[in-house]
């Protein structure tokens, strides 16, 4: 029998005729945990798409909410349907043009009488006051009136007026006991050259002593307090239909009363149109006037714009309709080039292709790494 120690040796000579060779990690095993996780991410991504592309849950509504929802809609729907049609809506569109111009051609035709009228009709009144001047003891008191520089302006040239002056006197003895008098008138040039001349009478209305007790006693109360007073009025038209002319404007008018012994309180001169014609119907029968002016100026206008549709404006707007025409054909053919472009259902996509090239499937088979073949 051989020891112990020999046979281990023997075993041990045997087993060195091997080599140990180190192991390798194969192909699939570095292979396996790449797919895995590219699988976890197109898994994620398809969960993210179908969360993105489910719809939300609506809301439940009650039966009564419903019956309301769809009795409104069975009304609003012809509606809608109507409005929304391509041929409702150039009608809608005809219309709200049509209603813009049609207010844009009254308000100009209103406008335009305006402007008419104001240009037309002269001022209708020019009252001044007279501040007598009693200086001159021979002739009377005088006062003069600045025609050009007074808060109406100036005459308008060829027209009438009427001119005449307003006297405020007292009802006292001196005045009734004074009896006529004498208003005289010029109408001067602003050289100083007189165009009119005109002397008048005046008097106060008679009133007998006791008339004029009574009245006195009849308005004794409004006297006592200030409301009233014992005046008449004196109203004495001195020149009647003078046309002004352009050539001779009157720029003053000098009055003058022919006695110094008149009481007076104030006085003013009063220029008056006087309308005939055109103008006296613009002025005394303003609405039949304006209405027959304004629409003859909306008749006028719509003739305008005829005559320009005709020449200018429909040469523009087809010009314009034929622009919008090829920028629409032009957008149609970029849709359809888009829609060609797209893939068809049930083809692949070039970047499908491209990540399956990539990847491989798990599917498709992983080549095995050769075995170990002991060295002898």
């Amino acid at each position: 029998m051989e020891p112990e120690s020999s046979r281990s040796r023997r075993e041990r000579g045997d087993n060195s005729d091997f080599q140990v060779v180190p192991s390798t990690p194969s192909v699939s095993d570095t292979e396996e945990p790449l797919l895995g996780d590219q699988h976890e991410e197109e898994e994620e991504e398809q969960d993210l798409v179908k969360a993105e592309g489910e719809e939300p849950v609506p809301p439940e509504w009650s039966p009564a909410m419903k019956m309301v929802g769809r009795l409104v809609k069975r009304i609003v729907t012809p509606i809608l349907r109507v409005v929304f049609a391509p041929r409702a809506q150039r009608t809608l569109i005809k219309t709200t043009a049509m209603v813009i111009v049609s207010l844009w051609i009254l308000l100009t035709s209103i406008a335009a009488y305006i402007t008419f009228y104001r240009q037309y009709v002269p001022q209708t009144s020019h009252i001044e006051p007279i501040y007598f001047q009693y200086n001159h003891q021979e002739q009377g008191p005088l006062g003069v009136v600045n025609l050009a520089d007074g808060h109406y302006g100036p005459l308008r040239h060829e027209q009438g007026y009427d001119v005449s002056v307003k006297l405020h006197v007292p009802t006292s003895d001196i005045n009734f006991d004074l009896g006529n008098f004498m208003i005289q008138t010029w109408l001067q040039t602003s050289d100083g050259n007189s165009v009119v001349h005109s002397s008048r009478p005046a008097i106060l209305r008679y009133q007998s002593k006791t008339q004029r007790i009574l009245h006195v006693m009849a308005k004794a109360l409004p006297l006592l307090v200030g409301l009233s007073e014992e005046s008449q009025v004196i109203t004495v038209p001195l020149i009647s239909g003078y046309v002004e002319d352009k050539a001779k404007s009157i720029t003053q008018a000098i009055i003058s009363i022919s006695t110094h012994q008149l009481q007076l309180y104030n006085a003013e001169i009063r220029i008056i149109a006087d309308f005939k014609g055109l103008r006296y119907y613009m002025y005394h029968r303003r609405f039949v006037t304006a209405l027959g002016f304004i629409v003859m100026f909306i008749l006028i206008e719509v003739i305008c714009a005829a005559i320009a549709w005709k020449f200018f404006g429909q040469n523009l707007w087809n010009k314009i309709h034929a622009l919008f025409e090829q920028m629409e054909l032009e957008e149609q053919r970029r849709r359809e080039e888009e829609r060609a472009n797209e893939p068809q259902e049930g083809e692949p996509r070039e970047d499908e292709d491209d990540a399956s090239s990539a990847y491989p499937n798990e599917d498709t088979p992983t080549p095995e790494p050769p075995a170990t073949v002991p060295q002898h």
